[in-house]
C-alpha cells in the first residue's frame, strides 16, 4: 500500500500556503502515463494525491494506452467523453478517446493507440495549456507540498531554467535506499554547481513547456526521454530552446523499492542511457562539463572500483601477491565506498523525512558490506546497459532513427 510522506530537502523552502495564495506562482500540467495492464489501485492512488496537492493552479492529464487502462478510471472519476482542441505540435500515436472527470474539472484522461513512453510524454505535451510540465509514474507517494518544492527552482529563473530535478527516494529495501541516499550527495556535492546538469536514477523533472516543444519533443528512440532530452535541451544552440537543467538534491516523494529483477533492468537501461547521452552529445557538439561530471561520478568511478577487484582475484591467481593483501585491497574499496554512504546519510538525517535511528543503524552496518552484496549485480546492470546502448544504436542506424528501444 502507498502511503503519503512528509519529504523536504531544500536550502531555502518556501511558505506552501504563501505559494498557494501568490498570484505569481506558475500554473502546471501533470502527466501521468498510465500503460496498458498497469496497476489501476496505484494509478488511482496518484490521481488522487494529484488532486490533493496544495498548488493554485494546475491540471492533470492522464494518458492511457489500452481499453481496460481507460475504463478503469470512467466509473471512479466520473468521466465524460469531451471533444477538447488542441494544437498536435508534437507527433503521436492517435487519440481515440477523451473524457473530462465531472467529479473534477481538472482531470482530463486521454485514451490513445499504444507506443511508448516518449510517445505518451509528448501526447500529455501536445494536450498541455500550462506554461511548465512535468510527468509522474504511478507508484510515486509524495505529500501535499511536493509541488511547492518542485517549482521552486524553476520560479527562481523562468526565463532561463528549462527544467529542474528532484529525487524520488526509494525505501523498503535497505541496499537500494543507501543508493538512493548517496545519489542525492552527489547531486549536492558534484552538480550543485554545475552551470549544466544531468538527472538521477530515479527522479521528477519540471520541464518548460515551450523548451520541450521546440526541441521536437521527447525521443522514442532514446532509452531515458528525460535524460536525452536533457543533453538536447542542454547542447542545442536554435534560439529559445537552450538552457539550464538545474540539479537539486530535493526530495519530490518517495517509492518503495524494486525486486532484484526489475532492479537490474531499471539499472541497465540508465546506463545504456548515459552512453546514448554521451553519444548524443558527441554528435552534437554537447556541454563536455556536463558529461565530464556525469562519467566520472556513474562510469568512471565504478570501473576503478571493478578494476581492484578483477586484479586482485587475478593477482592471487598468478601467483603475484598473498591472497591475504587482496582481501585486505577488497576491504579498504568496500570501507571506503562506506565513508561515501555513512557521509550521505549524515547529510539525509538532517532533513525532513529522514530515516529513523534503528533504520539508520542498520544502514550504516550495511555500508561496508554494500559492495559485496550487491558488487555483482551492479556489475551485470552495467554489463546489460552497454550491450542495450550497441543494441539500440545499431537499431537507430538500420531503421534511420525512427525506431523503438529494445527492452531491457
Amino acid at each position: 500500500m502507498i502511503r503519503a510522506v512528509q519529504l523536504g530537502g531544500f536550502r531555502n523552502p518556501p511558505d506552501p500556503d504563501e505559494m498557494s495564495a501568490s498570484r505569481f506562482t506558475i500554473p502546471v500540467s501533470l502527466i501521468v502515463p498510465v500503460s496498458d495492464g498497469s496497476d489501476a489501485g496505484a494509478v488511482n492512488t496518484t490521481i488522487s494525491a494529484l488532486l490533493a496537492l496544495n498548488y493554485p493552479q494546475f491540471e492533470v492529464i492522464v494518458v492511457t494506452e489500452g481499453p481496460s487502462a481507460g475504463d478503469a478510471f470512467i466509473t471512479l472519476w466520473e468521466l465524460e467523453a469531451r471533444e477538447v482542441f488542441y494544437r498536435a505540435s508534437l507527433a503521436t500515436a492517435p487519440i481515440r478517446m477523451m473524457y473530462r472527470s465531472s467529479r473534477d474539472a481538472r482531470l482530463l484522461v486521454v485514451d490513445k493507440k499504444p507506443g511508448n513512453i516518449a510517445d505518451a510524454l509528448n501526447c500529455g505535451v501536445n494536450l498541455a495549456r500550462f506554461r511548465y510540465v512535468t510527468a509522474v509514474e504511478p507508484g510515486v507517494a509524495f505529500d501535499a507540498d511536493a509541488l511547492s518544492r518542485a517549482l521552486t527552482a524553476p520560479l527562481r529563473n523562468p526565463a532561463t531554467v528549462v527544467g529542474a530535478t528532484y529525487h524520488v527516494e526509494i525505501v523498503g529495501d535497505a541496499l537500494q535506499r543507501l543508493r538512493s541516499i548517496r545519489s542525492q550527495m552527489h547531486s549536492r556535492l558534484i552538480w550543485g554547481t554545475a552551470p549544466a546538469a544531468l538527472g538521477p536514477l530515479d527522479t521528477i523533472v519540471v520541464w518548460r513547456r515551450d523548451a520541450v516543444a521546440q526541441a521536437g519533443g521527447f525521443s522514442p528512440d532514446a532509452v531515458d526521454p528525460h535524460l536525452d532530452m536533457m543533453v538536447r535541451v542542454q547542447s542545442s544552440t536554435a534560439a529559445g530552446v537552450s538552457g539550464p537543467v538545474v540539479r537539486t538534491a530535493d526530495i519530490f516523494g518517495c517509492r518503495q523499492s524494486r525486486a532484484l529483477a526489475p532492479a537490474v533492468a531499471t539499472m541497465a537501461r540508465r546506463h545504456a542511457a548515459v552512453w546514448q547521452a554521451v553519444a548524443s552529445a558527441m554528435a552534437i557538439g554537447g556541454r563536455t562539463e556536463m558529461l565530464a561530471r556525469f562519467v566520472v561520478a556513474e562510469v568512471l568511478t565504478p570501473c576503478v572500483q571493478a578494476w581492484v577487484v578483477v586484479a586482485a582475484v587475478a593477482g592471487v591467481a598468478a601467483g603475484w601477491w598473498p591472497w591475504l593483501d587482496a582481501a585486505l585491497a577488497l576491504v579498504l574499496l568496500a570501507c571506503g565506498q562506506a565513508v561515501v554512504s555513512c557521509a550521505a546519510l549524515l547529510v539525509r538525517s538532517s532533513r525532513d523525512g529522514a530515516p529513523d535511528h534503528r533504520e539508520l543503524r542498520r544502514l550504516v552496518l550495511l555500508a561496508p558490506l554494500e559492495l559485496i552484496l550487491v558488487g555483482l549485480v551492479t556489475a551485470s546492470a552495467r554489463i546489460a546497459g552497454i550491450v542495450l546502448f550497441l543494441q539500440t544504436a545499431r537499431l537507430r542506424s538500420t531503421v534511420g532513427g525512427h525506431g523503438e528501444s529494445p527492452a531491457v
